[in-house]
């Protein structure tokens, strides 16, 4: 859903939470995440646990700070995606933010 997201300020722990409450089945709930392509999970791809990003996102505390910089680098090269695409107008012939 491009246009409406909204779990986009919640953590994965956040997510599976929400997920018991409602009574999911924990084969849903605590599946691993993974692209299902290469087989490799997720956290395996970012280099860093879910469990470490939550607690950085959540208390700005992290233990291994080489996964803090990861974190960081990844966060800052993605802020992009954080933004409203810009779109042309034909009649302007300017881009609109």
């Amino acid at each position: 859903m491009g246009d409406f997201s909204p779990c986009s300020h919640l953590t994965v722990d956040e997510i599976k939470q929400i997920g018991r409450l409602l009574g999911l089945p924990s084969e849903l709930v605590d599946k691993v995440p993974s692209d299902g392509l290469c087989g490799k999970t997720d956290e395996d791809n970012l280099g860093f646990t879910y469990a470490e990003l939550d607690r950085y996102i959540r208390t700005g505390e992290i233990d291994n700070l080489e996964h803090k910089e990861l974190i960081d680098h990844k966060h800052k090269v993605n802020l992009f995606k954080l933004q409203l695409m810009p779109a042309f107008n034909p009649g302007l012939g300017t881009a609109i933010d």
